[in-house]
């Protein structure tokens, strides 16, 4: 089985926007807070703050909101 990792970025239309670099992929995971679904960066998100993305094993990166690839 591959090696994967959920992550995200921030919006930049969030209020959170800035806790990061521009763009930033960060790793997250999933809790069971139904405000705040995402902890990871040292903080909690809402799923509507943040794209969430997969890093693969080969340290590339998965937009799932447009299933572009990048280099993470």
């Amino acid at each position: 089985m591959m090696d994967q990792q959920l992550v995200a970025r921030i919006k930049r239309r969030s209020k959170y926007w800035g806790q990061t670099a521009p763009n930033q992929w960060f790793d997250v995971r999933v809790v069971e807070d139904t405000g705040y679904r995402l902890r990871g960066n040292n903080n909690n998100y809402r799923l509507d703050d943040v794209i969430i993305g997969v890093r693969l094993a080969n340290g590339c990166i998965v937009d799932l909101a447009n299933g572009k690839t990048s280099r993470g």
